[in-house]
């Protein structure tokens, strides 16, 4: 795998652990008999994994927005090819990290 190809399986990591917890509670509330659970309380949890699953959507759009723009050249890119994230404040002031190579960098003033 390249490097490239590091960056985009970071960018899906968020969606692959929500999809993974979805079918994980799947699982589980499937195997409990529902005498176990509360009448309000299994009606609540029966609904978690549809909610992870559409969250799992979001994170995966936003992620395939996120390389689309960059694939396009509409994004912030490193030196090394890969895309830059989100500005964070830090001890010595604003920086972007490469979501390819992980080095930062500092945004000027």
């Amino acid at each position: 795998m390249t490097q490239l190809h590091w960056m985009a399986l970071k960018l899906y990591l968020p969606t692959l652990g929500c999809l993974l917890l979805a079918f994980a509670s799947t699982w589980l509330l499937t195997s409990l008999a529902p005498a176990t659970l509360a009448h309000p309380l299994g009606d609540v949890l029966r609904w978690i994994p549809y909610g992870l699953l559409g969250l799992a959507a979001v994170l995966g759009i936003v992620a395939s927005a996120h390389l689309l723009r960059w694939e396009t050249g509409d994004a912030l890119i490193c030196g090394c090819g890969g895309l830059l994230g989100g500005e964070r404040q830090g001890r010595f002031g604003a920086y972007r990290t490469c979501a390819a190579c992980g080095r930062t960098h500092v945004l000027a003033k």
